[in-house]
């Protein structure tokens, strides 16, 4: 009997332990953390200062960061000493504040052999905010799974917090300024809310119908640098996206259409996932198409892999435009010389995510390939991307299914 009340007892307390928030930060003692072994700051002159005011306890700190520079904050030790059971938490909970502007702000957690989760949050507010995140929202920044799940890093191995990120780039290449937030009191908890279901998709023919009545109607292109336009002489007038917009206001006869390029150089899918929120924040694009993959393979992801980041892609779109977006992949394109060949696989991919999900699937890839290596080449500025001959072939192929869409309905 006696044995069987403290069994019962240990269960009780050991429930009672993961119902609470595990700290990993607190920032009271900021001279402290600045000791801590593996803190660095870079550049060295990155400001790293105690915030004027706390959102939880005694202190908080307060980054001011270029482009590309990061603050690394390792944990203390004892923090992560009981592992079975901070293996049991199931999201991030902790305090920002931001700097006033449009841009965004980024965290990391973890360290452990390059496994980094990254989130990125707006700096518009100017006061203390709690912010939650399901761990398993959290993107990696390599080709690993979410917190938690077979393969991906645990809870237990996110004992680094990294302040910034190593981007230095905005939409169609635009340098990235200066910003500051704050940040304070992070902790992993095990009740972080499960994550609301996905609506479907819109139907592509809806944005189709609304282009065929004349309303407006908006289209983001999301990719790296090929939809950014790196290498034209006049990327804003040259670029596939704008050549597109001028294309279907002709041939519609009307200029309620908008297409915007929302990419940027060197983003591989998973870079896409992470900055949804930004990219898609305020009113819901009617379209989003999205292009990537030449980057995911000089990182020498798998085909798997870039299925599964291109799928988890489309459901935060679903989930962040509340179904209002018409989704549309872009078969990954052909590059030159040994790149022609070498993105087949991924390009193969991207049909089969279109199959699985019940996308309309863009083929620019399927019409490239036909004309074979020498011939794709003369629309290539250089390996990667293509010259202003070739944005306007991708642009009138675009439009010429777009046309043809519609004129099924």
């Amino acid at each position: 009997m006696r044995t069987s009340l403290a069994v019962l007892a240990l269960i009780c307390c050991c429930s009672l332990a993961l119902a609470q928030p595990y700290c990993i930060e607190t920032f009271d003692d900021l001279e402290a953390v600045k000791a801590r072994k593996g803190f660095t700051a870079v550049p060295p002159e990155t400001s790293v200062v105690a915030a004027d005011t706390a959102a939880v306890g005694e202190g908080a700190v307060t980054v001011t960061l270029a482009p590309r520079a990061k603050v690394t904050v390792p944990s203390e030790t004892e923090v992560f000493s009981d592992v079975e059971a901070l293996d049991q938490c199931n999201g991030i909970r902790l305090w920002l504040k931001g700097d006033g502007s449009d841009g965004y702000g980024c965290v990391a957690f973890g360290s452990d052999g390059g496994f980094i989760y990254e989130m990125w949050f707006p700096l518009k507010d100017t006061q203390w905010r709690q912010v939650t995140c399901r761990l398993d929202e959290l993107v990696p920044m390599n080709q690993a799974m979410p917190i938690g799940s077979p393969g991906g890093a645990p809870p237990s191995a996110l004992g680094t917090i990294t302040l910034g990120t190593r981007w230095y780039l905005l939409w169609n290449n635009e340098p990235m300024p200066e910003y500051t937030f704050s940040i304070d009191n992070v902790e992993l908890i095990t009740d972080a809310p499960e994550a609301a279901p996905a609506p479907p998709s819109a139907p592509l023919s809806e944005a189709l119908g609304r282009m065929k009545n004349k309303q407006p109607v908006v289209w983001y292109c999301m990719g790296d640098s090929i939809t950014a336009g790196t290498g034209l002489p006049d990327k804003y007038n040259q670029q596939y996206a704008v050549v597109l917009q001028r294309l279907l206001r002709e041939r519609l006869g009307y200029d309620g259409i908008r297409v915007e390029s929302r990419a940027v150089g060197g983003a591989r899918i998973w870079d896409a996932r992470v900055w949804a929120p930004r990219d898609l924040a305020g009113q819901p694009p009617d379209i989003v198409s999205i292009c990537y993959g030449y980057n995911d393979k000089s990182g020498v992801q798998t085909k798997e892999f870039f299925k599964y980041s291109l799928t988890d892609y489309t459901v935060r779109i679903r989930r962040l435009t509340g179904g209002h977006s018409a989704i549309v992949p872009i078969t990954t394109l052909p590059g030159a010389h040994a790149r022609f060949v070498m993105m087949d696989d991924y390009a193969e991919g991207v049909r089969e995510v279109c199959a699985e999900q019940g996308l309309e699937c863009l083929d620019l890839a399927g019409s490239i390939k036909p004309m074979g290596r020498v011939a794709w080449e003369q629309y290539m500025g250089d390996r990667a991307h293509p010259n202003a001959q070739g944005h306007e072939w991708l642009a009138t192929q675009m439009a010429d299914w777009v046309m043809a869409k519609i004129g099924e309905l």
